[in-house]
């Protein structure tokens, strides 16, 4: 358990910090977070990115790194879907308003936070992104980490925009533009792995 990690300590107020990221334990991966959407993964073996394929990662722990005091509080995760943490938006479940949420997205845009993966979460997640490529591809390869952020963006932002703009001028258009972004993303993806493979010969 990372709450006994060695290099773990506890300010006066009862709040969890590293003093530097090294003394995280090594098994557990920091990833530096820039969007939201690292807190989720495909559920099950699904590879059809969609709002109702896409949960939240279970059991995640992350740092937040406070400047002013140049230490990372541990934090864990509450399991917040994509209409709290992402689209941020009043559901019959959310009240649109939430100041933990609010913290927590400031701190990503600032640049302050780190997911801390468990060998097993990073082992489910290169499942996950090897599974992705096969489906479009029928072939061996892998879809890197920020790539999936950038296609998961994309496709949430389309299943959004096809619910909530059907009525607006120029529906059909701002879809293929998202279309187009997916196909080039898509494009990019393979092309990497194309290049990889030619290095490995």
């Amino acid at each position: 358990m990372i709450e006994s990690a060695l290099g773990l300590k506890m300010d006066s107020n009862g709040f969890k910090y590293f003093e530097v990221l090294d003394d995280i334990p090594s098994d557990y991966k920091a990833i530096k977070v820039w969007s939201v959407l690292q807190f989720f993964t495909l559920a099950g073996k699904k590879t059809t990115i969609n709002v109702e394929n896409v949960i939240p990662i279970t059991d995640l722990a992350y740092v937040i790194f406070s400047p002013h005091e140049n230490r990372y509080y541990l934090r864990f995760s509450h399991g917040w879907t994509l209409d709290q943490l992402y689209f941020y938006r009043r559901t019959l479940e959310f009240s649109g308003e939430e100041e933990s949420i609010e913290s927590l997205r400031r701190y990503v845009s600032d640049s302050n936070l780190f997911l801390l993966l468990t060998e097993t979460q990073v082992q489910d997640t290169t499942a996950m992104l090897k599974r992705l490529y096969k489906s479009q591809y029928m072939g061996e390869g892998k879809v890197s980490y920020r790539a999936w952020i950038s296609l998961l963006k994309e496709s949430l932002d389309l299943d959004d925009y096809r619910d909530y703009g059907k009525n607006l001028t120029g529906y059909r258009t701002i879809c293929n533009q998202f279309e187009k972004k997916l196909r080039t993303i898509w494009e990019e993806i393979y092309k990497s792995n194309q290049n990889e493979k030619e290095k490995a010969i």
